[in-house]
């Protein structure tokens, strides 16, 4: 297998780190298939296994964050003859039909190869042309477009290749904290920092008993569908009720979300500082909802000097909702549990709450007992794409 990095090709003298980070990655998500044997170049990787099927492989590398594009490459000697041979066993695997189009791309990073590329194209598409007198010839647009890769070791050739998820190596970019809710948002926010190479770790606020069991599990089967794309997450779970109770108590229900939203950015604080994270990672969208309008997150804000990211803050609903259908997360999020901001929701919340009202009833509140009771309280677990939730665990041995 032939993996292209993309936009690692522009990085410097940290590229060595990029690859490793790929390659780690692959050998993690292959780890219980086979081992495979990675050499790593300039621009690309090549892959060599034993046993797994193309598919197989196939179904991994393309949820691996890091590679731009792969292709299954058949690595035959240097040899002119060779090459047509190999070419014209390839097109026997593929349906053509009339009329359908095609064209050779011939590439040297051997130089001292007696064909130049030109008359690599010419040779190979001529035995293709007289195999299949259906096909067409296209350059610019054609549908099978077959790669011959002349290296220092062996010629390489390819007929099909498959889109990656792009962005950077997972691990690449540094560690955040996600605010796990049980929402379509949330989860895409994660995704989307995945791909740029963020390692994460969820933090979920739960409110039991006014919260459910499902609505934790809930959280924890949308961290399984993202370590799909990652490694195992770190999962933690944060008692909030008392926080919530005590917000009832002595802040007026339309500044409550407000103020709820400043203990959960205190709390991120601290977790962000034990876990030697570097940002706090949630899913808002600028005006989707009352704590989100520009006043809402600057008095919100206020409370915390750590970066902040949004990945999803100029993103329309109906597409993180497209989103969420693509990646795995849509049908767990659209379950009707809910989590501790839907429980608690003020029914008409300021979408413009002043600073210093907000501090006033804080001051009501003991904020640094309740913040230290949560995190001495906090439950941490490990989360695999394969995660099964004790009970069904449970169920499954009984049977």
């Amino acid at each position: 297998m032939l993996i292209h990095y993309g936009e690692l090709s522009t990085k410097g003298r940290n590229r060595k780190m990029f690859q490793n980070k790929i390659a780690e990655h692959i050998r993690y998500q292959t780890k219980q298939l086979e081992k495979i044997k990675i050499h790593a170049h300039h621009d690309f990787m090549h892959l060599y296994w034993q046993e797994m099927t193309y598919d197989d492989l196939i179904e991994i590398i393309k949820n691996i964050p890091g590679i731009q594009r792969f292709e299954p490459v058949f690595p035959v000697e240097k040899d002119l003859q060779a090459i047509k041979e190999k070419a014209l066993e390839l097109f026997t695997k593929v349906e053509i039909q009339p009329g359908e189009t095609f064209k050779v791309i011939a590439k040297r990073s051997d130089k001292t190869f007696e064909y130049d590329s030109i008359a690599i194209q010419r040779e190979v598409g001529g035995v293709i042309l007289q195999a299949y007198p259906d096909l067409n010839v296209d350059l610019r647009q054609a549908k099978h477009k077959l790669v011959v890769s002349i290296h220092q070791d062996k010629a390489y050739l390819s007929l099909k290749n498959y889109p990656g998820m792009g962005g950077l190596p997972y691990g690449s970019s540094g560690k955040g904290l996600l605010m796990l809710s049980g929402g379509f948002d949330s989860p895409i926010a994660g995704y989307q920092m995945i791909k740029r190479g963020m390692k994460l770790e969820m933090v979920h606020f739960a409110s039991p008993p006014y919260t459910s069991l499902q609505a934790l599990e809930k959280a924890k089967r949308l961290t399984a569908v993202l370590a799909r794309y990652a490694t195992e997450i770190t999962f933690h779970e944060v008692p909030f009720a008392n926080i919530q109770l005590a917000i009832r108590e002595h802040v007026p229900d339309n500044l409550s979300m407000t103020i709820m939203r400043r203990i959960m950015l205190r709390v991120m604080d601290a977790l962000l500082k034990e876990r030697k994270a570097r940002a706090i990672v949630n899913g808002e969208s600028l005006g989707q909802v009352a704590s989100q309008t520009l006043q809402s997150m600057s008095v919100i804000n206020e409370v915390t000097q750590s970066l902040i990211l949004r990945p999803l803050i100029a993103v329309d609903k109906n597409d993180i909702i497209a989103m969420a259908e693509t990646i795995g997360t849509y049908h767990i999020s659209n379950e009707p549990y809910e989590d501790c901001c839907t429980v608690f929701a003020p029914k008409s919340p300021w979408t413009k709450p002043r600073l210093h009202t907000v501090k006033e009833y804080e001051a009501l509140l003991p904020i640094d007992e309740l913040v230290k009771e949560a995190l001495v309280s906090v439950k941490t677990s490990q989360i695999s794409a394969s995660y099964q939730s004790e009970a069904t665990t449970a169920f499954n041995e009984l049977l």
